[in-house]
């Protein structure tokens, strides 16, 4: 079997971290620099440290989002943003 013909794999906390970025951080101040290799590099590394969540459907992605409508799991992932933020603001890639 070869999956990358077979099956398509989503990590489903690609977009929920892209959807809190774009909602929460950005256009604001706490951005030290807010060019596109920032914003990726923050998302990115968000996403390093926050656990993936890999589903092969529609379904198993509309399940996992759901989850994170939790208030917690909603801070945990802008804890990891505002994290990030620092980091690379610290540390441009540019």
């Amino acid at each position: 079997m070869k999956l990358s013909q077979e099956l398509s794999v989503l990590n489903a906390m690609e977009p929920i971290v892209i959807s809190t970025f774009e909602t929460h951080m950005l256009g604001s101040a706490s951005l030290s620099c807010s060019c596109n290799k920032c914003q990726l590099d923050i998302v990115l590394l968000a996403l390093n440290h926050l656990p993936p969540r890999y589903t092969s459907s529609q379904a198993g992605e509309a399940y996992i989002k759901a989850q994170y409508m939790d208030p917690q799991l909603q801070s945990d992932v802008l804890k990891e943003l505002a994290k990030a933020a620092s980091v690379i603001g610290s540390n441009p890639n540019h």
